[in-house]
């Protein structure tokens, strides 16, 4: 059977730091909730497709397709979840969820409201195709590698979520060289990786990064993780 093969990720509880600040009445539980019908639809998809003799999900998209992936999964879970906000119905539009009825029919092309949605690898220095002001969620992830054991493999987990909004001079443009092709990206610098990390929904401890000021700072927030007020 399949189902010997697929691990589930689960949310840790103590993890979650139900004190996070969210935008456009946006609330913790929703974004648990959503992350939580993410892991049972890449479960699912891994199921079927292992069940099949087939790759598995993270093996048939790599790097960035991967990412763009994850992030749709995670725009649509919120959607269904959250009371105030829903997914940006314009393709390639921008943010990826909007408030409900800002704009007609839910679609913009470039809207000033909303909220953006990231995932990533990255332990800092998270990428986007434009410098601009934006409220933001960051979703970093880990998984297993093709060659582990198969009862043993890491499926796709959410190690930290991350929330602040990133004005644009906390945008550092990246250009290309010569003759080559690389999408022309913006990274996160190095006081925007600060925000976000200075406002985690959830916080793997096994995986802070940043200077002993930030690890002080988990700690310190770690009396309102796991634990509702």
């Amino acid at each position: 059977m399949a189902d010997a093969f697929i691990l589930r990720a689960e949310l840790d509880p103590k993890h979650i730091n139900w004190n996070a600040r969210l935008p456009y009445g946006l609330t913790v539980e929703e974004v648990i909730e959503g992350v939580g019908k993410a892991y049972e639809l890449f479960f699912e998809i891994n199921n079927f497709l292992v069940g099949k003799g087939l790759d598995r999900l993270e093996d048939l998209l790599l790097g960035n397709s991967l990412s763009g992936m994850i992030s749709e999964i995670l725009v649509k879970s919120i959607s269904d979840c959250s009371k105030t906000l829903v997914r940006n119905e314009k393709v390639g539009g921008h943010p990826d969820l909007v408030p409900r009825d800002a704009y007609p029919g839910n679609s913009i092309l470039r809207g000033e409201q909303g909220l953006e949605i990231k995932s990533s690898k990255r332990s800092g220095g998270w990428q986007g195709h434009n410098a601009e002001d934006a409220e933001l969620i960051v979703f970093r992830y880990i998984l297993g590698h093709k060659d582990e054991a198969k009862g043993a493999r890491v499926p796709i987990t959410f190690v930290q979520i991350l929330a602040a909004r990133v004005t644009k001079d906390e945008w550092s443009f990246s250009g290309r060289k010569g003759e080559s092709r690389r999408t022309i990206t913006a990274s996160i610098t190095d006081a925007g990786v600060h925000k976000l990390r200075s406002n985690p929904i959830y916080q793997d401890f096994a995986y802070a990064a940043g200077k002993a000021a930030q690890k002080r700072l988990y700690k310190q927030l770690n009396a309102s993780f796991g634990r509702r007020e």
